[in-house]
This record gives structure tokens, C-alpha cells and sequence, in this order.
């Protein structure tokens, strides 16, 4: 099962694409698009009728966009799955979503009288149960030339609580914290970058909460909109997981 998520900024309009059928496979009209968002500690679930719609695809649209709500696809019966608990978790209710090739939605961004871009906008169930921290470097997908560097951090947690925690800017040279700022679970953060910030050495650390970074840098009216992978795609060795685990393990050293 997937999650889907939209950016309200006032830097930029956005749109949300998520189609209706299975890769190859034809669409699925029992499939139908929900809301949820937490509401008196509780995760409230809403059907979206109002949204623009076709027999292929849903479109959310700009001014429907909210940063603590998320969107996924479900057969109507399958909610009562979440009531039985009161609503006080996601449960994984099906497996529309997990396909071969990877589902796709889509998140388009666009500037006023400007550029656009887009990124796929998936969160996967496998995700929102976990936590711990995640390790990411800058200067890979962020533009020192450019005009402002963004990172939208978003956070999916099971349960419906929205918790402060920390995220890091960190020189793995000096071993010195650069940049502390406050932000928040099961919600789309959005985090300024300073150009001096933007080094090879420098790397985005999170204490508590996982999440997806997703890069953005604007620069003339143009706009490049990416997210990060995970650090054990940069190392080729069949120790790579123990080599990330040490220095996440380094990280949390200098943070405490």
C-alpha cells in the first residue's frame, strides 16, 4: 500500500496525479480516493468525490493541497478495517499499489510564469511503522548558483500524533552540527538551505522520525524538484549496510 502527498508553499502551485489502474492492467472503479489527517488525535477519513476525476486518474489540485494530509486509494469496506481500531492507526489495508514496476503517482510543481517540475509522490506502508533517522548529503541534489534551495521533508507515522523532532546539518569533516531546526511528524516541513550549507561534507541527519527529503532548487524562474535516495545507493560494496549503520551511528555521536 502507498501514501500520497501534495506540497502547499507559497513559492509554487502544485498538483497531484494519481492514476486509477495497475501498470498494464485496466482500471478499477472500486478503488476510491480518501483523505486523511488528524483530527482530536485520530486519523479522519474522508472519500474525495469533490476532486477532478476520469476513469484513469485523480487530480488534486493546488488549493486542496494541505501539509498534514495524505492520500491513498481503497475499497470502501476496507475503512471499516481502520474503524475497528478506532481509528488510531493506519493499517495496511491492500496491495493496489504495490506493483512490478513500481506504481507511479505524480507531483508537478509549477512557478507563476515560470518553470515546472515533478516527482513521483509515493510513501510506502513499509515506511510509516518505523523509526529512526535519516542520513542524507546536500550537495548532490541542491544548486549553490541557484536562486533559493529548498528541502521539503515529509513524515508519515502510523500513528496519529504530530511530534517535534530535530533535523541536522552536519560537517562529517569537523564533526559539528551547522544547523538545528524543529520539525514535525505526519507533515511536510519545509526547510530553507543557505548556499553554505551546500558542500560535498555536509549531510542532513534526522533524530527519531524517518522521511522522504525531496530537493528543490529555483533559479531564473526555473525549478529542478528531486528526491534524495537512500545512502546505501552511493556505496558499492557488500558491506554497505554496515558501513551506513556506522555512521549513522557517528551521527548521533555528535548530535547527543
Amino acid at each position: 500500500m502507498n501514501f500520497f502527498f501534495g506540497i502547499n508553499s507559497s513559492i509554487f502551485n502544485s498538483q497531484l496525479t494519481i492514476p486509477r489502474f495497475q501498470n498494464s492492467k485496466p482500471s478499477n472503479s472500486n478503488y476510491h480516493l480518501y483523505k486523511i489527517q488528524i483530527l482530536n488525535n485520530k486519523w479522519e477519513i474522508n472519500e474525495q468525490t469533490n476532486v477532478k476525476s476520469s476513469k484513469d486518474f485523480y487530480w488534486v489540485d493546488n488549493n486542496e493541497m494541505e501539509n498534514g494530509i495524505i492520500f491513498f486509494l481503497a475499497k470502501k469496506n476496507e475503512i471499516q478495517k481502520i474503524e475497528k481500531y478506532n481509528f488510531k492507526k493506519l493499517i495496511n489495508l491492500n496491495s493496489y499499489t504495490d506493483t512490478s514496476p513500481a506504481y507511479r503517482a505524480n507531483l508537478k510543481i509549477s512557478l507563476n510564469n515560470g518553470g515546472f517540475s515533478s516527482y513521483q509522490s509515493e510513501y510506502p506502508f513499509s515506511m510509516i511503522t518505523k523509526m529512526g533517522g535519516i542520513l542524507s548529503p546536500l550537495s548532490t541534489l541542491l544548486n549553490k548558483e541557484a536562486d533559493k534551495n529548498i528541502i521539503f521533508f515529509k513524515n508519515i507515522y502510523f500513528l496519529p500524533k504530530k511530534e517535534e523532532f530535530n533535523a541536522y546539518f552536519i560537517d562529517i569533516k569537523t564533526k559539528k552540527v551547522l544547523k538545528k531546526t524543529k520539525i514535525f511528524s505526519n507533515f511536510l516541513n519545509e526547510i530553507i538551505i543557505e548556499k553554505n550549507l551546500i558542500k560535498p561534507e555536509i549531510f542532513l541527519f534526522t533524530d527519531n522520525y524517518i522521511g522522504v527529503p525531496i530537493f528543490c532548487s529555483i533559479k531564473n524562474k526555473h525549478i529542478s524538484f528531486e528526491h534524495t535516495h537512500p545512502p546505501h545507493s552511493y556505496i558499492f560494496s557488500d558491506d554497505k549496510f554496515k558501513v551506513i549503520n556506522s555512521l549513522k551511528k557517528e551521527f548521533s555521536e555528535i548530535i547527543s
